[in-house]
């Protein structure tokens, strides 16, 4: 059984790539992400889960899912913006069975990568709610 929440961030970085004139190189490693020269890189990564309710033998997850756009260039506003634009969407329609709601929850404040004003970072956050088996953080049974 494998864990939901990877799957997700699989599933995303899949649907990413599939998508049609999507401009940036999708990665789910940072140190990839980090060392890409590309103009943006969205790096796809996971961030904090919380619990919000157990009824065995389900238990209700909300899992942070990270969009960090990563943009190397003078335009980091349109850079990043165009990224967000192409990836909301399909965060937003994703789904699969285990999930009970996809919501935006944030964007971070904009920051410079080791000091370099060519290299920016920004961080959009979401929270996938999804039930898992008490047991497992896979599929509920």
């Amino acid at each position: 059984m494998k864990n939901l929440a990877l799957r997700y961030v699989q599933d995303l970085c899949a649907e990413f790539n599939a998508t049609p004139g999507f401009t940036a190189v999708v990665e789910s490693s940072p140190a990839r992400a980090v060392a890409l020269d590309a103009p943006q890189v969205l790096l796809v990564q996971l961030g904090a889960e919380s619990i919000e309710g157990a009824a065995p033998p389900r238990v209700t997850r909300q899992r942070e899912i990270q969009l960090i756009v990563h943009t190397r260039g003078d335009d980091h506003l349109a850079l990043a913006e165009q990224v967000f634009e192409q990836a909301h969407p399909v965060v937003m329609a994703y789904a699969d069975p285990s999930i009970v709601m996809v919501a935006e929850f944030g964007t971070d404040d904009a920051k410079y990568a080791n000091g370099d004003l060519r290299r920016q970072v920004v961080t959009k956050r979401y929270r996938i709610t999804y039930q898992t088996d008490e047991h497992t953080l896979g599929r509920p049974a």
